[in-house]
């Protein structure tokens, strides 16, 4: 069964104990009612939009109370499980929206500071860096600019690589990251396309080598 909340409005400001919100409640593919939250600490409340809705609900009910129990995120109260119901279900649905959401402004900041610079932190949590007097695309352009990037890599950036910190930039070619001494679990896989740099080939003179034998 298939259960989604859309047209999902969520007000920060008025979100006390609980998170505050209101939503449309497909179940199926069909709007078939509505959901929620004052965010005063009550349950989150649904209800059918129609009499296809009244059923499609109750169809729904049934699918949930039959989902195993959940862990509680209390870390006080570990071994706590909630049993699984239609409201638990909508709530864990908004939080997954709440933390994408988070997540994708989260990003946007760190797309908008790799721009112009080295950045490292840990991923979808916090970064920080060090910014350089060019953008970084015309820094690697420049005959000096790779040899500049990789002297930083591996002097300011690959000793801060500890307690899950990587390097977050993907819009450094991998064979300078490789060149400074990182490994592949210290940084996000990059975007760019890969360049040969020093003795380091990238994966596509590899595979044509591996073509030609």
């Amino acid at each position: 069964m298939k259960i989604e909340l859309k047209e999902i409005h969520h007000s920060a400001q008025l979100s006390e104990e609980t998170h505050a919100f209101t939503a449309n409640l497909y179940i199926n593919g069909t709007h078939a009612g509505y959901a929620k939250n004052n965010g005063h600490g009550g349950a989150t409340y649904y209800q059918a939009k129609d009499e296809k809705g009244k059923v499609l609900i109750k169809e729904a009910e049934k699918y949930c109370a039959e989902l195993p129990p959940r862990n509680t995120e209390d870390k006080l109260q570990d071994d706590l499980l909630w049993d699984m119901d239609l409201a638990q279900y909508i709530d864990d649905l908004l939080h997954l929206y709440l933390e994408k959401k988070e997540i994708d402004r989260f990003n946007t900041k760190l797309n908008k500071r790799m721009l112009d610079g080295l950045v490292l932190g840990i991923p979808d949590q916090s970064f920080r860096g060090f910014i350089y007097p060019l953008p970084m695309v015309q820094l690697l352009a420049h005959p000096k600019g790779p040899e500049i990037v990789l002297k930083d890599l591996s002097e300011k950036v690959l000793p801060l690589l500890t307690d899950g910190n990587k390097l977050l930039n993907t819009n450094i070619p991998e064979s300078i990251i490789k060149a400074a001494g990182l490994d592949e679990q210290q940084y996000v896989k990059p975007l760019v396309r890969n360049i040969r740099y020093g003795m380091i080939p990238y994966k596509e003179e590899e595979s044509n080598r591996n073509r030609s034998r």
